[in-house]
């Protein structure tokens, strides 16, 4: 499958279980989405194994696709939503991974981090802090360079202007949270 296709037809091919279709979308969108997911997970490999999630559930779903949306907007809900998803269990994970860790120390050992990965560190932790939405939004506005407009129908927001509103609180609260860790 080409460019001139419309998204009707691909759409109609992908619902047909088309190979073709199927390997035209995933060259035309992995790049994207693997993007816009390491900016939430913040790790290569798990990036690629979401987004292959991804493409998996696009070829177990794709009949129940009711096209109210272009099918690149609902490849982003489901990429946000399984990266989120992944960080809530990771999180759960790390906790325990960070208690064990604690556990084993031995009370003398500092690890010694370089100060721009610190910093990096800091606005990970800092972003993956932010209420749901304003991650979202900061991570697809920031990181993706998406309008406000792609982002509003991507999230089903009902206005660029609650875009804007989350976007300016996300900022202000990764402010707050880099100056109370010192930064």
């Amino acid at each position: 499958m080409t460019e001139k296709y419309s998204e009707e037809e691909i759409i109609k091919a992908l619902k047909n279980k088309d190979s073709e279709a199927f390997k035209y979308v995933y060259q035309t969108h992995y790049a994207r989405l693997k993007s816009v997911c390491y900016g939430i997970v913040h790790n290569n490999e798990d990036a690629e194994d979401i987004v292959q999630e991804v493409f998996i559930d696009l070829y177990d779903s794709v009949s129940r696709f009711q096209e109210k949306s272009t099918l690149s907007t609902w490849l982003y809900r489901i990429v946000l939503n399984k990266s989120y998803n992944f960080l809530r269990s990771k999180k759960v994970r790390d906790i325990f991974s960070r208690f064990e860790e604690k556990l084993s120390q031995q009370p003398d050992q500092v690890e010694d981090e370089d100060e721009k990965t610190r910093q990096i560190n800091d606005l990970h932790r800092a972003i993956e802090a932010l209420p749901e939405r304003q991650a979202k939004v900061f991570t697809l506005f920031f990181y993706e360079k998406m309008s406000q407009k792609e982002i509003a129908e991507v999230l089903k927001l009902n206005s660029v202007t609650v875009v804007e509103q989350l976007i300016f609180r996300a900022k202000q609260n990764i402010k707050k949270t880099m100056k109370f860790n010192g930064n």
